[in-house]
């Protein structure tokens, strides 16, 4: 099936339905005004659509009807494998469920499904940890509680593999899977014969997944005649996709979204949705020369398709990651078009999810860099800016081939992994670089919970050198990195029992090769990530203790241990000393930089090198997220002159307010570490103050700026641009300040959205900036 021709400017329209058996030609009389040019006049409707979906008992099971098929077959079926247990849960859910149509949507993916199958794997979880992993489950839960680490089997963090599914379609893929199947002959195991099963299963039935959305489309023309192209043209889409490829942009977006659903619902979260104008430009650019669509109709649809994605989070979760820019396997820039058509699109939506991701190099077009700066500059902060120089050689250090770094995407926040090729995990593994410091300090004693987590380092007033105790603090750190590894890579073994991922594992060309499912380490890469959290306050620390105790030998160690343990009380002049005249991170000091580089190599190389049980590797990444709050709360005074239970440092940058030098002194003490080390991302966060990018001058610096920390070495770079009188006026009449975007960290807000302790922390951040 292909799309209707739909010619814009007659309110006579007509649609070809074209196959190789049958041409039909539809009349209607719907008038141009209720199909296209409605966006703005539906937005607010479009914006609530999950909120209560109403779901006709004709379409399908009532939700309890459909949990009681589902608990009745698992009691029947209790000795079939968990993939066929899996595949049969989500046929029934996806074959049986009630579904439901939006005749004011152009996209359908409506189904009566809550959390069936996530709370079945769930179950899962529970049992296995209770029977294989009471000793790693309890270790973890000590390790977050005490702000050690935070440790979990990553299911959130993956993207399928985009491009094979839109060139395929899932018959394509099916086929494909039976030609792997009979290549294995004899050899084929049963593990291996119930992966296929379940493969054909959850495709074949998605298919009549789409087919029932398609009709009932088709159905509700008659009652909502006035809506009849529109239903018309969902329909259609629907009989064609996701069985076969899309023929046209609309069915590409349709595509995208029902399997982004489906995957979701299978218990995976999809944290990349591809590149957006690499992969849709061929259907977007067909639409346009064909006349089938104009681009205000093209760009429509994006607002629409983008829509569905606000809608599940109401702005005010981590976003929805689409990447713009880059280059293809033969090293051309990807901008083209319909790059600057959906940037449109996103900057008159003014919303916070989706979150774009955007690629650059060398040959990156002048006027897209400025294109994005612009609406940056504007207030819409969601998006991270990536270095294609940088990442592309740390992908090739891990063994991925030239063009399959160029072909990488960006998982969650800023994390790249190999399109089609790489389940990567990206935060698998969260670790507090401070904590080895109060651990170093204290013999492997946490302070504040009194529990051993670290190894005896010695007692470190007995250190007569600082290597001495630089050496203590690496001990630490390795010890508590290696731990981390451990229980993940115990978890890694049951991933087959806790969830298996059949429709994830079909869009892996290597899935259907090897005959194995994600967690059985199908994918051509496997890799597991582990972040490099609080940089900043390791550093400083440990420079403040080579300048106060070994070098200017202000006191003895001891004493400085109680001085921490005390919190700094009755010492607030040395506290003062030590923030604002001992060398912090992120000022281009030499000494500093030096400590800085050194720490993270030895991070690097000891998670670069250490093998997990997928057949993969660890990856390392230096950023932090907001777990500088969860682990600051439970981390104890610094000797960098932080508090105990204040927030942490932000990504690689300096400790907040300590960055005093200014955003190019920042630059080049970030720019030192080696990112082609760092193979699962970084990024720097910089704020700024309005004034400072005001007018074309402004513009031209915020794009200097970038150039500036790419040319440098630079992974990975975000914004924050306010005024911390803005924010305080967002407080007191929110009603005024309703689209104020703040970037948290990965991910972009509403400013309103946020409780007030969290908008307190924006204040107090950012108050030295004028």
């Amino acid at each position: 099936m292909h799309l209707m021709d739909i010619h814009p400017y007659h309110y006579v329209m007509e649609i070809f339905i074209r196959s190789d058996k049958m041409s039909v030609q539809l009349r209607s009389i719907d008038s141009e005004s209720n199909l296209w040019n409605t966006f703005d006049a539906v937005r607010p409707h479009l914006e609530n659509q999950y909120d209560e979906i109403e779901f006709s008992d004709e379409t399908g099971c009532t939700f309890a009807e459909l949990q009681n098929l589902v608990e009745t077959y698992l009691s029947s079926h209790v000795s079939e494998s968990p993939v066929i247990k899996k595949a049969n849960i989500y046929r029934i859910i996806v074959i049986h469920g009630r579904i439901a149509v939006d005749p004011l949507d152009w996209f359908a993916d409506k189904l009566d499904c809550g959390n069936i199958l996530r709370n079945v794997c769930d179950n899962w979880n529970t049992k296995v940890i209770a029977w294989d992993l009471p000793y790693q489950s309890s270790f973890l839960n000590q390790a977050e509680k005490t702000g050690y680490f935070q440790a979990v089997l990553d299911l959130g963090h993956i993207s399928p593999g985009w491009s094979f599914m839109l060139e395929n379609g899932l018959g394509g893929i099916l086929e494909k899977a039976k030609k792997c199947r009979a290549a294995l002959g004899a050899s084929i195991t049963k593990d291996q014969v119930d992966f296929y099963d379940s493969l054909d299963m959850v495709y074949t039935s998605t298919i009549k997944f789409a087919n029932r959305l398609s009709s009932l489309a088709e159905k509700m023309i008659t009652e909502y005649p006035e809506h009849a192209l529109r239903l018309k043209t969902v329909s259609i889409a629907l009989k064609n996709v996701p069985e076969k490829r899309p023929s046209n942009l609309h069915e590409a977006l349709q595509f995208s979204y029902i399997m982004h659903q489906l995957i979701e619902m299978e218990g995976e979260n999809v944290r990349a949705m591809g590149g957006f104008d690499r992969m849709l430009n061929k259907y977007y650019k067909q639409d346009i020369e064909s006349g089938r669509l104009t681009r205000d109709q093209a760009k429509e649809l994006i607002k629409f398709f983008w829509t569905k994605f606000f809608a599940r989070t109401k702005g005010v979760a981590n976003g929805k990651n689409f990447y713009f820019g880059g280059q293809d396997e033969d090293g051309k820039s990807t901008v083209n078009d319909l790059s600057y058509t959906a940037l449109e699109a996103y900057e008159e939506l003014k919303t916070t999810d989706p979150k774009l991701s955007v690629r650059f190099f060398k040959d990156t077009p002048e006027e897209f860099l400025y294109r994005v700066a612009d609406i940056i500059r504007k207030g819409q902060t969601s998006f991270v800016l990536t270095n294609d120089e940088i990442t592309i050689p740390a992908l090739m250090k891990r063994g991925k081939s030239l063009e399959e770094a160029r072909s990488h995407l960006l998982i969650g926040c800023y994390e790249p992994a190999v399109e089609g090729k790489e389940i990567a995990c990206n935060m698998s593994i969260k670790i507090n670089l401070a904590k080895g410091i109060e651990l170093a300090l204290n013999n492997g004693v946490d302070p504040l919970s009194k529990n051993r987590l670290g190894p005896e380092t010695g007692d470190p007033a007995k250190f007569n050198k600082f290597n001495e105790f630089l050496h203590a603090y690496l001990l630490q750190t390795d010890y508590q990195i290696t731990h981390a590894m451990e229980c993940i890579k115990a978890f890694e073994l049951c991933w087959p029992k806790i969830n298996p991922s059949p429709v994830l594992a079909g869009t892996f060309i290597d899935c259907l090769i090897n005959g194995k499912d994600i967690g059985q380490g199908g994918p051509k890469y496997n890799n597991t990530g582990c972040m490099g959290a609080c940089l900043a306050n390791a550093v400083d620390s440990l420079m403040a203790v080579k300048k106060l105790v070994f070098e200017e030998k202000r006191f003895t160690m001891k004493e400085l241990i109680d001085i921490l343990k005390n919190d700094f009380q009755g010492e607030e002049q040395l506290r003062q000393y030590i923030i604002n005249r001992i060398p912090k991170w992120g000022n281009n000091n030499t000494e500093v930089d030096d400590l800085s580089r050194s720490i993270v190599n030895f991070y690097t190389d000891k998670v670069n090198n250490s093998k997990n049980n997928r057949g993969g590797s660890f990856q390392a990444s230096m950023f932090t997220l907001d777990y500088r709050f969860m682990f600051g709360k439970v981390t104890g005074s610094l000797p960098d002159g932080r508090k105990a239970g204040v927030y942490l440092a932000p990504g690689v940058n300096a400790m907040t307010g300590m960055d005093k030098s200014g955003v190019t002194a920042l630059i080049n003490s970030v720019t030192k570490i080696d990112f082609t080390d760092i193979p699962n991302g970084s990024v720097m966060d910089v704020n700024l103050h309005p004034t400072a990018v005001n007018g074309r001058e402004g513009l031209v610096a915020l794009v200097a700026l970038i150039k500036t920390y790419f040319q440098k070495g630079g992974y990975g770079i975000q914004f924050n641009i306010f005024d911390t009188e803005m924010l305080k006026a967002a407080q007191l009449h929110p009603e005024e300040y309703s689209t104020l975007q703040i970037r948290v960290t990965g991910w972009n807000v509403y400013f309103v959205s946020l409780s007030e302790y969290e908008q307190n922390q924006f204040i107090d951040e950012n108050k030295h900036r004028i």
